[in-house]
């Protein structure tokens, strides 16, 4: 509860700092807090975790790391296209999250980045088409595994 507490009060004094303190924005702001961090609550409270701040520090820093990996995998993906050099099939890896919040996320981050779909994601495996069907299996989820682990244990 301490957590969400202070994630509240954070978040809406980030919003009051960005878009001042007129009547309307700081309630505004309040609501949006608000459910930001029942939202935030609610999927960082799952799980074995030490604290639920660092969860969320890991999910912000899981935000810049995946932008990061955005920009690289359109990098390749143009590469691919303009060398020619597409191999496109399916890939089956492990899935290495059990929580259904890690899953989702898993999935969808790799859905997200160019050059990859997932089309099966189940606590056991992930099935995934992407471009180049020699690409590490570990390249696919490198980094982002290392922070999901941590928020979504």
């Amino acid at each position: 509860m301490k957590g969400h507490l202070i994630l509240f009060l954070a978040l809406w004094l980030f919003w009051s700092m960005l878009t001042g303190f007129d009547g309307e924005e700081v309630a505004i702001g309040g609501i949006v807090s608000l459910a930001i961090s029942f939202i935030g609550h609610y999927s960082f409270s799952h799980g074995k975790r030490t604290s639920y701040l660092k969860a969320f520090a890991a999910f912000s820093s899981f935000v810049f790391y995946y932008i990061f990996s955005e920009i690289v995998a359109h990098i390749r993906v143009i590469k691919m296209i303009i060398t020619g050099k597409i191999d496109p099939g399916f890939v089956e890896i492990e899935n290495p999250h059990h929580n259904d919040w890690g899953i989702t996320m898993l999935a969808n981050a790799i859905t997200m980045t160019p050059g990859t779909l997932s089309v099966i994601a189940d606590k056991n495996r992930m099935v995934i088409h992407c471009l180049d069907k020699k690409i590490s299996k570990k390249d696919m989820y490198a980094g982002m595994d290392h922070y999901m682990k941590i928020i979504w244990a």
